[in-house]
């Protein structure tokens, strides 16, 4: 949950920013190509995310110690970053959508909240209805707390076991891809217009 709030608020937040008229009318006479902005758009939003993430990572060494310093510690944080990646990219489509800050916290409210409701990370699971679990899985969260769950059961690492961890891992890769796909359609479609 703190993860999808705290990068997609900041980010989407910077974001609308750059939506504001009179901001892309001076960015429009700048020197800096819109190519450029973008690049720096990204950047430093992967930084801020990355940051948080590793501020998590940090917080989970302090809190949890030795079993981090782990091949299972290992599985675990390449799981964290790989939903870091995926809610960056979820970021930067919200940014690109919304133009009144104001909006950003209910979506912001119904994104995390309810993916963390949903996907079984307030409530476990096997406790929700069948057909809860059924639309969770068009939530990248889902395949995140997945992966969580099945690291827990993990005694030792084998193929047999580390194959649905990377499937739930290309599962956020392949959401990642979609949502780049769509922010670079929308990017387009404003450009043209």
């Amino acid at each position: 949950y703190s993860i999808i709030a705290g990068c997609v608020y900041v980010i989407s937040l910077i974001l609308s920013s750059f939506n504001n008229q009179t901001i892309e009318k001076r960015i429009l006479i700048s020197k800096t190509s819109d190519k450029e902005i973008n690049h720096y758009l990204r950047l430093s939003n992967s930084v801020f995310a990355f940051l948080l993430a590793f501020f998590y990572i940090l917080i989970s060494f302090i809190l949890i110690g030795k079993p981090m310093i782990s091949i299972h510690g290992f599985f675990y944080i390449l799981n964290f970053l790989t939903f870091t990646f995926c809610i960056l990219c979820i970021a930067f489509l919200i940014g690109k959508i919304v133009k009144n800050k104001e909006a950003i916290n209910g979506i912001i409210n119904v994104l995390a909240l309810g993916s963390s409701f949903l996907c079984g990370s307030f409530v476990p699971i096997k406790y929700l209805p069948e057909e809860v679990v059924k639309i969770a899985h068009i939530l990248p969260s889902y395949y995140f707390i997945n992966n969580n769950e099945i690291m827990k059961t993990w005694e030792t690492i084998s193929k047999e076991n580390l194959l649905p961890f990377l499937e739930n891992i290309l599962y956020l890769l392949i959401f990642s891809i979609i949502f780049i796909i769509l922010t670079n359609k929308i990017k387009k479609k404003s450009i043209d217009r």
